[in-house]
């Protein structure tokens, strides 16, 4: 199982690099010029992403720590922001498909139950997906009621992801705290397959992980500190990735930059329901579609993806290499002595 999914991230990465060399390939003088804009880009402006990119792990690793409070053995606050930097290393080494894997492996090697992990894991990916919906949907109100023409003329393809948005931000919402809904939807499934469907197991997978969903949810809920400060710190650490392109493009382009920041939230809510590994390709389509309609230099738009994506993928993804080579040498002393 485990070199299928070696072998799953090995072939998408292939095939990731593969477009990407034949895009640089085939648009190497607007790559050029795209990177001679990067070069120009002040150094003030770099250190500042920089920091906007990393605030957001580190807000990411205080809620890891406020999730894991209600257990014995809770995770300090620089544990927590271990895991989260971690998470973003595998992130990005398996494209999305083991940044949950690894949150749990990092809870279990901590002493914290599989199960326990695995519905905080669920807990926080959810409150994740509700605070990118209810911004997503914020922002989408701010920019009819302010955007330029230019921007209005994508607003269906805005409302078309407003509305697939707030169907899944609602459906969440409903599995966390009501367990008559999720015993439907589980009994619903179930009478939709048959019984010696290969899906079977998946629907056991799915109903264990609702019922850690809830158990984990519950304790959010009541604790309204807790509940309070998780969204809030959610709210922040978006914001410090939402401003980025507002960093960028406040000086050159004299654009608002918290028009900036309504833009990426809706650009990063519309990320969320496009179909792609890890959002891949997404929200850079995206991106693209609508600063275009406030930034008249493709260049200066394919500077700041290349910058974006560098500042909250490949930075945070060689921070998180320290604590993933030690955790795993940790633990292989661990077996070492056990032996």
């Amino acid at each position: 199982m485990e070199h299928k999914k070696t072998l799953g991230s090995l072939i998408k990465w292939v095939i990731i690099l593969a477009l990407l060399a034949f895009g640089f390939i085939s648009n190497r003088e607007f790559m050029h010029e795209a990177f001679l804009e990067i070069k120009n880009t002040p150094n003030i402006k770099l250190i500042l992403i920089f920091l906007m990119s990393n605030f957001y792990f580190i807000a990411e690793g205080i809620i890891i720590h406020m999730m894991t409070g209600e257990d014995e053995k809770a995770l300090t606050i620089f544990q927590g922001i271990s895991c989260s930097y971690m998470c973003a290393f595998y992130r990005l080494a398996t494209l999305g498909s083991g940044n949950g894997i690894a949150q749990i492996y990092y809870y279990k090697t901590k002493g914290i139950d599989v199960s326990k992990g695995t519905g905080m894991a669920i807990v926080q990916y959810t409150f994740q997906k509700i605070t990118i919906g209810i911004m997503g949907i914020l922002a989408f109100l701010i920019l009819i009621a302010f955007g330029n023409s230019d921007l209005l003329k994508y607003s269906w393809f805005m409302l078309a992801g407003v509305l697939v948005i707030s169907i899944i931000c609602t459906v969440l919402f409903l599995l966390t705290v009501s367990k008559k809904i999720s015993v439907f939807a589980i009994t619903l499934i179930r009478t939709i397959i048959k019984k010696e469907s290969r899906l079977t197991k998946k629907v056991d997978k799915l109903e264990h992980a609702i019922n850690s969903l809830q158990t984990e949810g519950r304790i959010i809920w009541h604790d309204k500190k807790v509940f309070l400060l998780v969204v809030l710190l959610d709210i922040f650490k978006f914001c410090c990735w939402y401003i980025i392109p507002g960093i960028l493009f406040v000086d050159n382009f004299d654009l608002n930059p918290l028009m900036c920041m309504a833009l990426m939230a809706v650009c990063n809510m519309l990320g969320c329901v496009m179909v792609a590994p890890s959002g891949i390709g997404t929200l850079d389509f995206v991106f693209a579609l609508f600063f275009r309609a406030l930034v008249k230099n493709g260049k200066a738009i394919a500077a700041a993806i290349l910058i974006y994506r560098f500042f909250t993928w490949a930075v945070p993804f060689m921070i998180g290499l320290i604590p993933a080579a030690f955790l795993k040498k940790t633990n292989k002393d661990k077996e070492d002595i056990k032996e």
